[in-house]
């Protein structure tokens, strides 16, 4: 796409961006995104060094996958499926068999907890260009550790913020997706047979982190299909509100990722992917020194803010809330701040219950958690000790207060 036909297409786009009334909470969270923290994860799942779907290693892969999650204060599970007598590569007489191993995380919606939103990529990779090398060597930066990275990331600023959705978003990983959309297809048929659940909608990203001129306009494809018209207007509005990408709607390629499974079994959907594709996916150069961070950045930005507004507003599959959460009032005041050895605070509340804390660091880890009944030295008094925790910047969270801490060795 030439430069004048960008300035024609935003001057086209322009009046629907500025005259959208757009979500203040949204914008601040979204800042929140850190293409350190991206490229981190990134580079443990590479260090891995093999995420192919029937590498001994594959239980640990996603036992990470699941710790990490829980770390961010999602409730995490491995949903394990077994393939039997799987011949890969095909016609070469390899047979597989053994148990693969997706990931499930949900965050309840506190109105319509038995409607879903499902966020998903698929964690598995392999090197098949390369000969036969992919059981040993799969590095799967773009393919697809930058998507994983990218949603890890979601999870992180939705506990950071202590963000609650109205509707229940759901992460999902996908194990055996190279081999066939195993993983996914497995995870809509449990949701369909076994459990019954009612998904509104499914984000797929496949392949995020690719950008080889830095200079050129930063273009995002959204790969749609044809159930998806209203998903696919609202991911693309949301493009155009929420982040400096362009988008590129189109259906290339849609049934080779998970978000097809999903389409097959009449679920809305879309997918989205780098506007180039990366030359050397599929080999073990697949690395993530070959990726532009700042770009998949703008589409975990737009990935999360597809996320945000589907669970948390009523701008995508509206719900009707019949009632409101009953009224509470909390006051959280610090003693002081900085601290050193304590964090001292009244926390004063109009409810009965026992509230559990949380103090998590920047990148949204969990350093220290109890219920806060455990610290009480007066009514409504508080005092936590933080011997363990080195110098910096976290954050104090108690129902829906949050407070900066500042720690001072």
């Amino acid at each position: 796409m030439n430069k004048y036909k960008i300035i024609v297409l935003l001057i086209i786009l322009f009046p629907y961006v500025v005259l959208a009334q757009l979500n203040p909470e949204l914008i601040q969270y979204k800042q929140d995104i850190n293409p350190d923290t991206i490229k981190q994860s990134v580079e443990q799942l590479q260090n891995f060094g093999s995420r192919y779907a029937f590498n001994p290693n594959r239980v640990e892969v996603s036992n990470y996958l699941k710790n990490r999650l829980e770390q961010y204060g999602w409730e995490a599970k491995i949903d394990s499926f077994y393939m039997e007598n799987f011949e890969y590569p095909y016609f070469s007489g390899i047979i597989n068999t053994g148990w693969q191993y997706n990931v499930v995380a949900d965050k309840r919606g506190r109105y319509a907890p038995d409607t879903f939103f499902v966020v998903g990529a698929h964690y598995d990779s392999y090197a098949y260009f390369d000969s036969l090398t992919y059981f040993h060597n799969s590095p799967g930066a773009d393919d697809n550790a930058s998507s994983v990275a990218a949603i890890l990331e979601i999870a992180r600023i939705f506990q950071k913020h202590n963000i609650q959705p109205t509707k229940t978003l759901r992460i999902e990983f996908y194990a055996a997706e190279e081999l066939g959309l195993h993983g996914s297809s497995i995870a809509i048929q449990r949701s369909h047979y076994k459990f019954n659940e009612h998904i509104s909608g499914m984000l797929n990203c496949d392949m995020i982190g690719y950008k080889s001129d830095p200079l050129s306009p930063d273009t995002v494809k959204l790969i749609y299909y044809d159930n998806s018209q209203e998903l696919t207007d609202f991911a693309e509005q949301t493009t155009l509100n929420y982040t400096t990408l362009i988008p590129n709607k189109t259906t290339e390629l849609n049934q080779y990722s998970d978000s097809w499974s999903y389409y097959s079994w009449g679920r809305r959907a879309i997918f989205l992917q780098e506007s180039e594709f990366h030359p050397l996916y599929h080999t073990s150069n697949d690395l993530s020194t070959t990726l532009n961070y700042p770009y998949l950045s703008k589409i975990a930005e737009l990935a999360f803010s597809i996320a945000y507004l589907a669970s948390t507003t009523n701008t995508y599959y509206p719900i009707s809330i019949s009632e409101k959460p009953i009224p509470t009032h909390f006051v959280l005041k610090l003693n002081a701040n900085p601290v050193k050895d304590n964090i001292k605070f009244t926390y004063i509340t109009n409810t009965h219950e026992d509230p559990s804390f949380q103090i998590i660091n920047q990148i949204g880890k969990i350093e220290i958690t109890s219920k806060l009944s455990t610290y009480q030295t007066n009514f409504n008094k508080y005092q936590i000790p933080i011997h363990n925790l080195k110098s910096g910047i976290y954050y104090l969270i108690i129902e829906n207060q949050i407070e900066k801490i500042v720690v001072i060795k």
